[in-house]
């Protein structure tokens, strides 16, 4: 062995840790740093000993030996942590590494199986049978279910009726419902219609109506089948069966006084029944159609007036929560039927014919039951009460006196010259009290319809318009030809216009002449356009069996030529 290889089994213990290490060569007295816990210590000259436990020399370090760096321990410590630290981050790298690797084979299996890779089962499932594809079905009409307010205003439809005169046209709201072109609508619009008849849509486009595929007077419904269908229908959803909350906001959508489409809103006021609508209104229309008792109503105050019969209640969705029907002017509330009977109805008309649309014909009061007419024993008292208050109603009760003797001598006057006259009701009564009637209005004095009781027939005149079918007394100026049976007046300071349709042998009339009228209101609304006028009116229509010409009137005492009311 060499004297360098002797020298290395030379050895040295720390007096501060015991660590024992080979003394290097030369091995000469200084300062040295222990390898093991990093201290510094003094090598003095080395006096090699045989150690008796290891079989070598070792040397043994003097304890005690002064530092002279006040800073070794800062310095062992940084150095100690800066190793700690690439350990970790070699540490650390390695794990990232690792699980980078993971999510890559892991990304390739999904790949893969996806793409159905062979050799990622040892399975494969059967190869799909190839079949080829159906067929497909191209329909020339295709149907859409609203799901907004603007979605919901191309499914409704504007109802435009030529009367028969043909000066003007009685209009409605009807709505697309089912995929077969069926229209949702008010009976009483259907009622009168003719086979002129026919629909705009909100595109502009009109279809003609092919007829009527089930009526239910007692509910106001009625479902129309198109001529020809649209290539596009968007249809209403049906599906509401709930009780709408009080304060819950809808919306009516529909014609009102020739505004197209229009939107209006408001919030539910009420839900009632017929039976509570009659307790409070005996001669309610629900009365007169013999609606069922527990029939639904749904009062609200969107705006809704005429030409809004037929349209939809919507809430904010575009379902429909009902069928606009009528409206009590006065108190501006609209009534509109439950949803739930216009389903009702279209399970019942499955597989129900479709009637064609009769001819132009007359208004008709084949709605009209026999004890609906009259107790023809009430003509002569009011009548009397009539004469009695000078045809000047003070009061609404008075004004109701006047207006039921109208209503009555229409109704007898229309089955005596239409000669449709009820089972059960004696022909030869109907004549006699007709007669009467006709000679009792001919003879009445001009004279007593000063300007201040035309003002008070008037004012309660227009404020019953609402009130189908009830009797109607005013004094109005012509305001047309008459042309047919028909004839357009003005009534009122503010000129309301009112279409009257006459008796076949009407009386000779001109151009604002003034008249007396006593009729009966239909539960129609005609639009008109007067000469050369772009914009259309819809106006109230009135059964008019007695019009009477005034030439003069009355004024404090002097007779005089008569002025427009």
């Amino acid at each position: 062995m060499g004297k360098y290889e002797q020298d290395l089994s030379m050895t040295w213990v720390c007096p501060y840790c015991q660590g024992r290490r080979p003394v290097p060569p030369p091995a000469t007295a200084g300062q040295a740093v222990c390898p093991y816990c990093r201290r510094p210590v003094m090598m003095p000259q080395v006096e090699g000993q045989k150690s008796p436990n290891r079989g070598e020399e070792s040397v043994s370090l003097p304890t005690g030996i002064p530092n002279d760096d006040p800073f070794w321990e800062l310095r062992n410590r940084i150095t100690r942590s800066k190793r700690r630290t690439a350990w970790y981050w070699w540490i650390g790298a390695f794990v990232g590494l690792a699980c980078l690797g993971a999510v890559i084979a892991g990304i390739w299996w999904v790949e893969n199986a996806q793409q159905g890779g062979a050799n990622l089962t040892k399975v494969s499932p059967p190869a799909p049978e190839k079949r080829p594809p159906p067929p497909l079905r191209w329909s020339p009409h295709q149907v859409f279910v609203a799901r907004t307010l603007e979605q919901a205003r191309q499914a409704v439809v504007k109802i435009e009726i030529p009367l028969e005169a043909g000066t003007a046209v009685e209009t409605g709201t009807g709505f697309f419902i089912g995929d077969r072109g069926w229209i949702a609508t008010n009976n009483h619009l259907v009622q009168n219609m003719n086979s002129r008849a026919y629909v705009r849509s909100a595109d502009g486009q009109t279809y003609r109506i092919a007829g009527v595929v089930i009526q239910a007077p007692e509910m106001d419904l009625a479902i129309l089948q198109l001529a020809e269908r649209p290539a596009k229908t968007t249809v209403l959803d049906l599906s509401y069966d709930g009780t709408p909350a009080l304060g819950t906001e809808v919306y009516a959508i529909g014609h009102p006084y020739n505004v197209d489409f229009s939107l209006s809103r408001g919030v539910v006021s009420r839900v009632l029944t017929t039976a509570e609508l009659i307790q409070n209104f005996p001669d309610h229309i629900v009365a007169k159609i013999h609606s069922p008792p527990n029939m639904v109503w749904i009062q609200h105050d969107a705006k809704i007036s005429p030409g809004n019969s037929g349209g939809p209640l919507l809430d904010g969705a575009g379902r429909v929560l009902g069928v606009n029907t009528f409206v009590h002017r006065l108190a501006q509330y609209g009534f509109a039927s439950h949803i739930r009977y216009l389903r009702e109805l279209m399970a019942r008309a499955k597989d129900a014919p479709v009637r064609p649309l009769p001819e132009p014909r007359a208004p008709s009061l084949e709605n009209v039951s026999p004890e609906q007419i009259v107790d023809l024993t009430q003509i002569d008292p009011l009548w009397n009460a009539a004469t009695a208050m000078g045809w000047n109603p003070q009061t609404p009760d008075q004004y109701r006196q006047i207006s039921e003797l109208a209503r009555i001598a229409n109704i007898v006057k229309y089955l005596q010259v239409r000669g449709q006259i009820p089972e059960g009701v004696p022909p030869e009564i109907i004549d006699r009290a007709a007669t009467q009637l006709e000679s009792r209005f001919m003879s009445l004095d001009p004279g007593v319809l000063s300007v201040a009781v035309t003002e008070k027939l008037n004012s309660f005149a227009v404020q019953s318009l609402n009130q189908v079918q009830s009797g109607i007394v005013c004094v109005g100026v012509v305001a047309s030809p008459v042309q047919g049976t028909a004839v357009l007046v003005a009534v009122g300071e503010r000129p309301r216009h009112l279409l009257l349709r006459l008796r076949p042998d009407p009386p000779p009339l001109q151009i604002s002449q003034r008249v007396f009228v006593a009729g009966l209101i239909l539960p129609q609304v005609a639009e008109i356009r007067l000469g050369n006028q772009n914009a259309a009116e819809q106006v109230p229509v009135i059964l008019a069996m007695f019009v009477i010409p005034l030439e003069k009137q009355s004024t404090a005492g002097d007779t005089t030529a008569a002025p427009a009311p």
